[in-house]
């Protein structure tokens, strides 16, 4: 018997019948065995070998592998590197590669063999092959996730970012490098507390590491920041806290977009719209003004009258909006005067007859002045109604309970009192107590109840004082 190299593995003798236990081993392995000669040549294999290339069994298998000159070698190159690394070496170890198998297929395998030698001096290769398709299917999804989200980060619009809570930038995108001005992502990253460098209130920044504690995520939070070349800009932030499996905060991460230009837009916007909204009032107050060259009385009444009324509305609950409305028509509630003739504006004793028929004619013209004035309120409605009473008997159209607007019913109380409060052309005041008297004596039937009780708790609280 010819001597072993004690560096080589031995099998036992592969007799014809190959019914040893070490054949019997062989054949029954649940992973792809072979046996292969010096020469390349395939000479066994197992049932596992020939059902991972698509074969119905060994016999099979070697049959197809005799036949074709490169085996199961996608690549011939590969076969080749494959025997000279055994025949150089005796051994190979998890050499990667795609083979082929029965009608084409393709697959992903790792093979492995050792050179032994028989008890006869016979040499011979003996490995194994594993199949690492769904390994390497995986492998390249993750590379290709990979791949896709650093194409999706470096190219993006917005700058892309991960920070520590202790202000260090981890990540940044060439977006956000541009946006703050710096040469490369690196001069970022290499700061050790980048945020001291690049949020231009230290207390932004702190507000904005509390609101991602609190919360975990923040949109449109809006901040300023100091560029490299020394701009500052407001930036946008959208980001979420990135927690360990202990529920820490490990990483802020998000992105930033440069919103200076919306934001001196909106400061643009303001500054016009508060010189738009100061005009309007000027003209509001011209029209009102145009009364006081006729009856100084009127004048100083609507001015009551507006602050009083908006006053009302506010304890009432209205919003803002129709406040604002109501205060505007209340400036102008009695502009429609100015078709009366002095003579009766300015007479000592009461209206009567005619008189009286011509002043009552103030709200249908009022209406008529101001209809055609684009208000953001439908503060013409609201003058035409001013005199209507809840049961009806007002004036100029008799409207009654819900045909008269809120406003309308809160100018109509704020309207009473201060006229009872107010010295008269025709009469001193009645006072205050004597206004809210005849105001609650008619709640309900004449005037809303709740513009009443809102007028009561605007004078005993002193927010309006006669």
């Amino acid at each position: 018997m010819a001597e072993v190299p004690q560096d080589h593995h031995t099998l036992p003798d592969l007799d014809a019948a190959g019914m040893d236990s070490g054949a019997l081993l062989f054949h029954d392995a649940p992973l792809a065995v072979y046996l292969r000669g010096t020469d390349g040549d395939l000479l066994d294999a197992n049932m596992a070998m020939a059902v991972l290339f698509g074969f119905d069994g060994p016999a099979q298998f070697l049959e197809a592998m005799a036949a074709t000159p490169d085996q199961y070698y996608l690549d011939p190159d590969t076969r080749a590197s494959v025997l000279s690394i055994l025949a150089r070496d005796g051994h190979l170890t998890g050499r990667q590669f795609q083979a082929l198998g029965r009608d084409g297929f393709v697959i992903w395998v790792e093979e492995s063999a050792r050179r032994i030698v028989s008890p006869a001096g016979e040499t011979f290769y003996f490995g194994y092959i594993h199949d690492i398709t769904a390994e390497k299917s995986s492998r390249w999804a993750l590379t290709e996730i990979e791949e896709k989200y650093r194409g999706i980060f470096e190219n993006a619009v917005e700058g892309l970012f991960q920070m520590t809570p202790g202000g260090r930038f981890v990540t940044v995108n060439i977006a956000l490098t541009r946006m703050l001005a710096y040469p490369a992502p690196e001069d970022l990253t290499a700061m050790s507390n980048a945020a001291a460098h690049v949020f231009a209130s230290p207390a932004d920044w702190s507000r904005l590491g509390t609101a991602l504690d609190a919360a975990g995520m923040v949109r449109g939070h809006e901040v300023e920041l100091l560029r490299a070349d020394g701009a500052r800009i407001f930036a946008s932030i959208h980001a979420r806290a990135v927690r360990d499996v202990d529920g820490g905060i490990v990483l802020f991460e998000g992105s930033m977009e440069d919103v200076t230009e919306r934001r001196q837009s909106q400061e643009q916007l303001r500054q016009n719209l508060a010189h738009t909204r100061a005009l309007f009032h000027q003209t509001v107050k011209s029209l009102a003004t145009t009364v006081r060259f006729r009856d100084p009385y009127t004048a100083s009444h609507q001015d009551n009258v507006a602050r009083l009324a908006s006053a009302i509305a506010r304890t009432m609950g209205l919003c803002k909006d129709m406040t604002a409305g109501i205060r505007v028509a209340g400036q102008l509630h009695d502009i429609g005067k100015i078709n009366v003739p002095v003579r009766y504006l300015s007479k000592p004793g009461r209206l009567v007859g005619l008189e009286w028929e011509f002043m009552k004619q103030h709200a249908q013209t009022g209406y008529e002045i101001l209809k055609d004035i684009d208000f953001p309120w439908p503060v013409a409605e609201i003058v035409w109604a001013h005199h209507e009473r809840l049961d009806g008997s007002g004036y100029p159209r008799g409207l009654s309970g819900a045909a008269i607007g809120i406003e309308a019913r809160i100018l109509a109380v704020a309207d009473v009192l201060d006229a009872m409060a107010s010295n008269r052309p025709y009469r001193p005041a009645l006072g205050v107590e004597a206004a809210l008297a005849e105001l609650v004596r008619h709640r309900g039937a004449t005037f809303d109840p709740d513009a009443v009780d809102a007028a009561r708790a605007v004078i005993r609280d002193g927010v309006v004082r006669y």
